[in-house]
C-alpha cells in the first residue's frame, strides 16, 4: 500500500460497534487484522495510523467504484445501441486501469 501524505485530518466519532471493529483491527492478531492485511498489503507492523487509513481506504474506493457505475447506467439509459457499446468498452478499460494503479 502507497502511503500518501496528509492533507486533512478529522476528527471522527465512532459508534460502539464500530470503535469494537477498529480495536479489533489494531490488533496483530485479530482475523479482522489478518482480512485488512490479506486486502490492502500492509504489513503486520504497520503504524497505528496505517491501520484505520487503510479501512478507510477500502471504503473510499467502494464508494467511488460505485458511484462511477450508477453514472455509467445513466449514461446507458441516454445512449443509442451503439453509443452503449463504446460506453461498455471504455468503462472495462477505465476500471481495468483503475486496478492496476491501485495495485501498483
Amino acid at each position: 500500500m502507497i502511503v500518501e501524505p496528509t492533507e486533512r485530518r478529522e476528527t471522527l466519532a465512532l459508534a460502539t460497534a464500530d470503535a469494537r471493529l477498529v480495536d479489533r483491527l489494531m490488533d496483530p492478531t485479530s482475523l479482522e487484522r489478518w482480512a485488512l492485511e490479506s486486502v490492502t498489503g500492509i504489513e503486520p507492523d504497520a503504524s497505528k495510523s496505517t491501520v484505520p487509513r487503510a479501512a478507510f481506504r477500502i471504503g473510499t474506493d467502494r464508494i467511488t467504484e460505485i458511484a462511477m457505475d450508477e453514472g455509467y447506467r445513466q449514461l446507458a439509459e441516454q445512449s443509442t445501441t451503439e453509443e452503449s457499446a463504446d460506453d461498455r468498452a471504455i468503462t472495462m478499460s477505465r476500471r481495468r486501469r483503475t486496478r492496476a494503479e491501485d495495485a501498483e
